[in-house]
């Protein structure tokens, strides 16, 4: 298979998937009622949590420019902001071209190398990484529960707590007994291909993360990490304000939507999740007693807004980033 039927059959399966999810999600949806209730929205809340999503680009674009600076490219923050909406922007129209985007127009501003720009996006996407985990690690033990219950919902059971019990002391003795043998077996598994390709990629990230130890400031790079997060997270709580049928909804149970929705961000879908995102925020909404209608809505709310700042900003930036003039060609060696 070529390089262009790879890419070819990737986009198809992109929009089946998303095709599926959209179709499922809006199925059996009056849409007359959807209108309504997103357009009785409390726009203030919508706005302040929208308001909060734009500070988490900000902070996500001030610590880029901590990356370049340590590969000796001092960009501004405005310039790497420009860079991430366009990103962001991308990402609508073409799933996950944003990074490429980003890079290509952060060379037309600042003569950032394509490749210097998409090892910096590496090591930011291995960070986020990280902190996702142990952020969705850290809701899974606390809502455990509603959590088991939301995967339950799909087999169509109910768990009762004596099997929601259960189901813990499964989960922990599943963990000890593979650590257990993974270190028993340890020698054995360090010889076996597919384990020697996992260490290797392990390694790799280990290495990733760790090139956060050559700025000048790792704390603050941490520091910002968190806060673009924490940003994500509340944006969906405020945006909750926004419904009558989610406001009375705690930040604790905003923590499972974040986490549940989070899924369909992952998966590939166009749109930057356009029907996974709406699905599993549904999914995890109707864990509350909130209904299938009022679930849809508050999502379509969310991503819709969204998308269409995300957009108008993107294509503002594209024009500033077209009529900025390249700054005068300089070496690493020049800039050190």
């Amino acid at each position: 298979m070529n390089s262009q039927t790879k890419k070819f059959v990737q986009l198809l399966i992109v929009l089946l998937v998303g095709g599926f999810f959209i179709y499922y999600a809006f199925k059996g949806i009056e849409w007359d009622d959807l209108l309504n209730k997103i357009s009785g929205a409390n726009f203030w809340w919508l706005s302040l949590g929208m308001g909060v999503s734009l500070i988490s680009h900000w902070l996500r674009a001030y610590r880029a420019t901590m990356l370049y600076e340590a590969m000796n490219y001092k960009i501004s923050t405005k310039n790497s902001l420009l860079a991430v909406l366009i990103g962001y922007m991308m990402n609508y129209f073409i799933p996950r071209a944003g990074e490429v985007s980003r890079c290509a127009a952060l060379s037309k501003t600042d003569n950032l190398p394509l490749e210097k720009g998409i090892g910096s996006v590496v090591t930011e996407r291995l960070v986020d990484m990280a902190l996702l985990i142990l952020i969705l690690g850290a809701i899974f033990l606390l809502q455990f529960d509603l959590i088991i219950g939301f995967i339950d919902s799909f087999s169509g059971s109910s768990q009762t707590q004596a099997n929601t019990s259960s189901w813990k002391f499964i989960i922990l003795g599943a963990i000890i007994l593979f650590l257990l043998g993974a270190f028993i077996f340890r020698k054995r598994l360090l010889e076996m291909p597919i384990f020697i390709r996992i260490f290797g990629l392990l390694q790799g990230f280990a290495d990733g993360l760790l090139s956060i130890r050559h700025l000048k400031n790792p704390t603050l790079f941490i520091i910002l990490s968190a806060g673009i997060w924490i940003g994500y997270i509340l944006m969906m709580y405020f945006c909750l304000f926004s419904l009558n049928a989610t406001s009375n909804l705690s930040f604790a149970d905003c923590l499972t939507v974040f986490a549940i929705g989070t899924i369909g961000v992952v998966l590939p879908a166009p749109g930057a999740g356009a029907g996974t995102y709406h699905f599993f925020v549904m999914q995890s909404l109707l864990l509350y007693g909130v209904a299938k209608d009022d679930g849809i809505a508050y999502a379509t709310l969310v991503h819709g807004t969204q998308m269409v700042i995300i957009i108008l900003l993107g294509l503002a930036a594209s024009a500033i980033t077209y009529f900025t003039p390249k700054i005068n060609d300089k070496t690493e060696s020049d800039l050190k």
